[in-house]
């Protein structure tokens, strides 16, 4: 009985977590600041999942000055199995809260 509850307060806890990015990404995608990032890296990684298939996952880190107070901020993402069409140096749409820059969505 115990096993049942804590399985089912796990896949609530997900389910929750997974509500509220959605909920961020919405928000982001109606209040959020357009802005435009530099890509400064971008890192490929070949492995397998967890069953057996073959994978590649590329991450993308871009950076960001704030022109009004000079503050420097840095965004990364991932892609699962689809290089990105960027390169070091490319410019990038980022979505970030006007309030609070560390919240943000890279737009493909």
């Amino acid at each position: 009985m115990i096993q049942l509850l804590l399985a089912a307060g796990l896949v609530m806890l997900v389910v929750s977590l997974v509500a509220y990015q959605l909920y961020q990404v919405r928000w982001l995608a109606h209040h959020g600041r357009q802005i435009i990032a530099v890509v400064t890296s971008i890192r490929q990684e070949t492995g397998k999942s967890s069953w057996g298939l073959e994978r590649e996952n590329y991450y993308i880190t871009a950076a960001w000055t704030n022109p009004r107070t000079g503050q420097r901020y840095m965004f990364w993402t991932w892609i699962m199995n689809s290089c990105p069409s960027y390169t070091r140096g490319s410019l990038i749409p980022v979505l970030i809260d006007p309030g609070n820059p560390n919240c943000y969505t890279l737009n493909f």
